[in-house]
């Protein structure tokens, strides 16, 4: 199947590329017009990535590229609102047009973090960055294609990602100062490789509308960090609890995160549980 990627550089879409490149994988991953990434935060590139889809009319577009810092989100509203939204919208446009298909990646933070929420409860997000992706999930709707969106919380990849919750904690392990890490956020995270292999598969058996992927195990970001810290040998006490007020973030976050996922267990059975997940992000050992 040939399938169009746009975010390979981050999480997920280096998730995306592991999976193509197993012998196994029905995956092609062909980049548009040569291209492996287009500039989403101005109206020149987006027209020309979804003229590139118009074209090319690949099977599938995964869209995995978003402008995720959360804080920076709410210090440039336009320019999340222009990737995270308008952008997400006119791809959706160009991928009904083509008849692509279109698996885009949304997240947690659509709800206001009173309790794991599942995919039929009501989004209230609290901040920018949760504001544009909830956008961008109504603009896929209204676009008229064939969609998957799947939402997900704290993903965590491999430490040579660099750049997940995993190699945040990975890497102030290794250093020598300790690793503070909030104690009053709740999530239950899954592994980008399960993400993307459970969306492709789930895409698949004809799984439309929204789909939430998370871990079997609901935990602090502290303890997750903890764990982490076991799994990777290291001293767990480096690990330090501090409150998300302490830490004068400009954007808000939701308290109790995470996701209710009724779909992914009708589809995939129990979810695996934190020390699994954990285990398949560790180092290969000697």
């Amino acid at each position: 199947m040939k399938v169009a990627l746009i975010g390979s550089t981050g999480k997920v879409g280096r998730a995306w590329r592991r999976l193509s490149a197993l012998e196994s994988s029905a995956v092609n991953l062909s980049p548009l017009g040569g291209v492996a990434e287009f500039d989403l935060s101005g109206a020149d590139g987006v027209k020309k990535l979804g003229g590139q889809i118009e074209r090319e009319r690949p099977a599938l577009f995964v869209l995995a590229a978003a402008m995720t810092d959360v804080d920076r989100c709410e210090r440039e509203p336009a320019q999340a609102e222009q990737v995270n939204s308008s952008a997400v919208g006119e791809i959706a446009r160009a991928c009904a047009a083509a008849g692509a298909g279109l698996i885009f990646y949304s997240t947690d933070y659509v709800f206001d973090g009173s309790g794991p929420k599942g995919e039929g409860d009501l989004p209230a997000p609290l901040n920018v960055h949760g504001r544009t992706k909830l956008a961008a999930e109504h603009a896929i709707r209204q676009a008229g294609g064939d969609y998957l969106i799947v939402r997900i919380n704290v993903p965590l990849a491999p430490e040579a990602d660099g750049d997940s919750f995993y190699s945040f904690v990975a890497r102030g392990l290794a250093g020598g100062a300790p690793v503070q890490v909030v104690v009053d956020q709740w999530n239950n995270p899954l592994d980008t490789d399960r993400i993307a292999r459970w969306s492709l598969a789930a895409w698949a058996r004809g799984e439309r509308g929204v789909l939430h992927l998370g871990g079997g195990t609901y935990a602090t970001r502290f303890d997750i960090a903890r764990a982490i810290a076991v799994g990777l040998g290291a001293d767990p006490s480096r690990v330090v609890p501090v409150k998300t007020a302490e830490l004068g973030q400009l954007a808000l976050r939701p308290a109790r995160g995470g996701l209710l996922c009724v779909r992914q267990a009708e589809l995939f059975g129990t979810a695996p549980d934190l020390k699994t997940i954990l285990e398949a992000l560790l180092p290969p050992t000697e």
